[in-house]
């Protein structure tokens, strides 16, 4: 069934693990402010490596300036808003799900004790310093997770596969990171053109998932056109994104989709 809406890639999920315990995993950010603050600071950026006849081919903005501190101040307070918005959400399902059903125990704090009101938080798209190397440095994680040893990471699949719950390696030649998910195998358009005609295809491996309509691309030459770009099939495999990181994280809980709400 498909709506006029289109879908994000944020998302709210019912899942599942291998003992048929129940998970609420929510994947959602400082919804655009981080992207504006982006744009704004870039056009800062490059304003000022123009006027310091700088050659690099990606604009900076030296840590020590005010600029550079501003950045940094900014992006602090978009992640915060980011992790209040998924507490905000997760507290609303909770509430939700104890009016359902009364006796319902959230137990969070038995995987690690590193929670706030049964909860674990994980940023996927900051930058924060570090040390690696024998050098202080900002490591800016974009569409990856920090693993440092025995910490705690989330890595989602898509609406019809498995996600991870994992531990990190602390692996040194990665700066303590790994993937942030599955990732895509093509860009969104491209796959949705690749789609037209095929959308049972989408539906027969959702079969059993409560998921939402997908929607249509409201503008330039594709508008009309079925948005399904965050169908199972726009992604890579998340079996083998995981094969190809055990050197970065450990898998400790595997975690399959009930319900799978985008936006």
């Amino acid at each position: 069934m498909y709506s006029g809406r289109r879908l994000g890639n944020h998302f709210l999920e019912v899942q599942y693990d291998e003992n048929d315990q129940v998970y609420i995993m929510v994947h959602s950010g400082s919804r655009g402010i981080g992207y504006k603050l982006g744009e704004y600071f870039n056009d800062v950026a490059t304003t000022l490596n123009n006027r310091w006849y700088s050659s690099v081919s990606v604009p900076f903005l030296p840590v020590d300036t005010i600029e550079g501190q501003a950045y940094i101040a900014w992006t602090d307070l978009a992640c915060r808003f980011a992790y209040l918005s998924r507490r905000g959400m997760l507290n609303e399902v909770k509430r939700c799900l104890r009016h359902e059903f009364p006796d319902v125990e959230f137990i969070t704090s038995e995987i690690t004790d590193d929670v706030i009101d049964e909860t674990f938080s994980v940023h996927h798209n900051y930058a924060r310093l570090e040390n690696h190397f024998k050098r202080n440095a900002y490591v800016h994680r974009k569409g990856a997770c920090s693993a440092r040893a025995g910490e705690l990471g989330i890595i989602p699949g898509n609406m019809a596969d498995s996600s991870y719950i994992v531990r990190g390696k602390g692996n040194k030649l990665s700066m303590n990171s790994s993937s942030h998910g599955a990732g895509r195998r093509c860009g969104r358009r491209a796959f949705c053109r690749e789609m037209e005609g095929r959308y049972d295809e989408i539906e027969k491996s959702l079969k059993g998932i409560v998921h939402s309509d997908f929607g249509e691309f409201s503008y330039g030459k594709d508008k009309g056109m079925k948005d399904v770009s965050e169908a199972k099939q726009a992604y890579k495999s998340i079996e083998g994104v995981m094969s190809h990181q055990q050197d970065l994280v450990e898998p400790i809980i595997k975690l399959m989709p009930l319900i799978s709400m985008k936006g």
